[in-house]
């Protein structure tokens, strides 16, 4: 009997149908989470990042650490929350890593100023502008303020979602407001528009 028929005979074999069952089945797991988790995802990274090249490769890493860590949630009923936190953590190292990019580098240099507004009309110009003003914003004040702007999420719900009191989030999100003011104001586009809407949480202090 040649040697490689004596190795293939000795080598071990398993059950290949279990195999297969077992693959199966972490597929599919992993298929239902993310069929029931990238709503959340991919609505609050597009909230953050906007029109971004790295959005899909952030969505990704922050799906990656989901099914890594899914099995530590207790409550079915909690994921989607629980998604959110790891979502806003994922997004907060990123405008971190970001900000240092920039400090050691001519990134912000060769950033092309805002130029004079040209209409468009389905919003993209809007919102490439607030996501501009947005990114001079520190992170601590950039999260619960997107949050608050672009997901209408409340101040509880910004509070539990950013692991502060309420009273810390209220500071942050009034500082965050009058800083981002300041800056729309030099903006054509976003100034007419702030003379035009309410600011965020107007609406509930009425």
């Amino acid at each position: 009997m040649a040697p490689n028929q004596q190795s293939m005979q000795r080598a071990p074999t398993g059950d290949p149908v279990r195999v297969l069952s077992i693959v199966s089945s972490e597929e599919t797991q992993a298929e239902r989470l993310h069929a029931r988790l990238a709503p959340v995802v991919n609505r609050l990274v597009w909230s953050f990042l906007g029109v971004d090249a790295d959005r899909d490769d952030l969505v990704h890493d922050i799906f990656v650490r989901i099914l890594r860590r899914a099995h530590t949630v207790r409550d079915p009923a909690k994921l989607e929350d629980w998604a959110v936190r790891v979502t806003i953590n994922a997004v907060k190292s990123e405008f971190r890593r970001r900000k240092l990019r920039r400090f050691f580098s001519l990134e912000a240099a060769e950033r092309s100023p805002v130029t004079a507004y040209h209409p468009d009309f389905d919003g993209r110009e809007l919102l490439l502008r607030t996501t501009r003003l947005l990114e001079a914003l520190p992170v601590a004040e950039r999260i619960p303020f997107t949050l608050q702007l672009l997901e209408a999420r409340s101040v509880e719900d910004i509070a539990k979602l950013c692991g502060c009191s309420e009273r810390t989030a209220k500071r942050r999100l009034k500082l965050a407001r009058e800083r981002f003011t300041r800056l729309a104001e030099c903006d054509p586009l976003l100034r007419s528009r702030l003379t035009q809407a309410p600011r965020p949480g107007e609406e509930d202090a009425r």
